[in-house]
């Protein structure tokens, strides 16, 4: 009941006409910069910082909170649209939402869409009110052991990812290792593969998935000649809000990924990218029908979409309890804390606990602004695509351009989005699985990270993985997911062998 008192006080604070347009605002505004490919969470709130100065403290963290949930809802938007995800956590949106893109159900993708971010920002809310201060203890025993054990979890999705293309996927995973080493050693310092000065940093993931997804569609496109059906415009709200029966479809698989985007936001470094991929191909593994996936089953839309706003208040959590930033964005709202006076960590609830929930009753109010407001808005971006439909290819390349140049307003990024994008289309050509690649880039420069960390605690000793607790657990959940994907594979070869018999 304590929480409930506090988070009223907040509500108290933050239900003023002033206080409530600069979340709209903040919110829209994150909405728009999380649609633009190659911005996101870090940036949207990055660039509202320096209007904060000179407002009160909780109308500028508003503000802020506003923006990043805006951006986790926008980056959906031209994932669905135009195939180019807005930032790196709605790449699995396109797995599904593409697809009904070009099935004429694009519209309602997107009311899909918002309503599973609602309910897993909602979900994600309602944990980091109630559990935040319990979540934090269990949270702060994870070392690099655990965050090894973690990535090692995620690459075993690769094997859901894969289907029925396991060689394939193979390449993609050594590819996207490969990838994902680029550049300056974490530990030791030392640079790999420095052919050029900018790739002292590696390579830029949002460059990476801006050119396979972006300018890859758009050249296999140009190839097919293909032309979205997407009928004459219209206003109808009622046309893309989906009936009971697909809100039945969804519920399961959006609560899944609530969970799962929580508990992987809380965990520092982990981030909404990594918590998409586990949501949706756990939701694969669930699924009756897996071949659905990637053809456009709302359950494979709803999941992601899910964990991936949930993971906005799981990565707070840490944040606010410890001081410690779960993700890009919440690193931002860090240095936002400390500039505004305040001190992040345990004390925090403590000294500055009306502003912390304020901030927290702002976050509601924009989750609530932005379910409305994305669902007002869906017309509008669907009648868009239809009446540029002619010039689409060459708007999604200038997007796409402009998006890279953006990344570090260098002519870099624009030649790695081009590279890309022909790596793109070659592997849409020959059917090669994007999946695998990107998860590889992901988590390759982590896993090694954890890995040597847990070697040097341990004085070179493997035993540490299976003497704590937290990572002798992660292993054997890797463990049942191997044996039940040997199990899968094996029986769907019988059942081959049967019809064919």
């Amino acid at each position: 009941m304590e929480a409930l008192d506090n988070l009223s006080i907040g509500f108290v604070e933050v239900m003023t006409f002033y206080n409530i347009m600069i979340i709209f605002m903040g919110s829209i505004f994150g909405t728009i910069v999380g649609a633009l490919p190659g911005l996101g969470p870090s940036a949207g709130i990055a660039l509202l910082l320096p209007l904060t100065f000179g407002m009160p403290v909780t109308t500028a963290l508003c503000l802020l909170v506003g923006s990043y949930m805006g951006t986790m809802y926008g980056g959906r938007i031209t994932a669905i649209l135009i195939n180019t995800p807005g930032d790196a956590p709605a790449i699995m949106t396109c797995q599904d939402g593409y697809p009904m893109m070009t099935q004429g159900k694009g519209g309602l993708a997107l009311g899909i869409s918002a309503i599973s971010s609602f309910v897993g920002g909602a979900f994600g809310l309602i944990i980091l009110v109630f559990g935040a201060p319990i979540i934090s203890k269990i949270s702060i025993n994870f070392g690099p052991p655990e965050y090894f054990m973690l990535m090692i979890l995620g690459l075993s999705t690769i094997t859901l990812l894969a289907g029925d293309k396991m060689l394939k996927a193979a390449l993609m995973t050594f590819f996207g290792f490969a990838i994902g080493i680029v550049g300056s050693d974490y530990v030791s310092g030392y640079v790999r593969f420095n052919y050029h000065p900018e790739l002292i940093e590696g390579i830029d993931f949002v460059a990476i998935i801006i050119g396979l997804y972006g300018i890859g569609e758009v050249l296999f496109n140009i190839e097919k000649l293909i032309h979205l059906d997407l009928g004459k415009p219209s206003f109808k709200i009622r046309e893309f809000i989906p009936s009971l029966k697909e809100l039945k479809q969804i519920t399961m698989p959006t609560l899944r990924g609530s969970v799962i985007g929580t508990m992987i936001g809380i965990l520092p470094g982990a981030g909404g990218t990594i918590a998409t991929f586990l949501a949706y191909t756990s939701e694969k593994k669930a699924s009756k029908t897996p071949k659905r996936f990637g053809n456009g089953a709302i359950e494979g839309l709803a999941a992601p979409e899910a964990a991936n706003n949930a993971s906005v208040p799981g990565a707070l959590i840490p944040l606010i309890t410890l001081g410690i930033p779960g993700s890009g964005g919440t690193a931002i709202l860090l240095g936002a804390l400390i500039m505004y006076g305040l001190r992040p960590g345990p004390l925090l609830m403590v000294e500055s606990g009306t502003i912390v929930w304020t901030m927290i009753a702002g976050l509601i109010l924009a989750n609530v602004i932005l379910l409305i407001s994305n669902i007002m808005l869906i017309p509008i971006f669907i009648n868009i695509i239809k009446l540029v439909q002619k010039y689409l290819s060459p708007i999604v390349a200038s997007l796409c351009l402009l998006g890279a140049y953006s990344l570090n307003y260098g002519m870099f990024n624009i030649w790695v989005v081009m590279i890309f994008g022909v790596i793109g289309y070659g592997m849409k050509k020959f059917k090669y699985p994007a999946g695998p690649l990107i998860l590889s880039v992901v988590l390759a420069p982590l896993t090694e990270n954890y890995f040597r960390q847990s070697l040097m605690l341990a004085q070179g000793k493997f035993s540490i993985f299976l003497l704590r607790p937290i990572s002798l657990g992660i292993l054997i959940v890797i463990l049942v997911i191997a044996v039940l994907s040997i199990v899968n594979n094996y029986r769907n070869k019988a059942k081959k062998r049967v019809m064919a018999n």
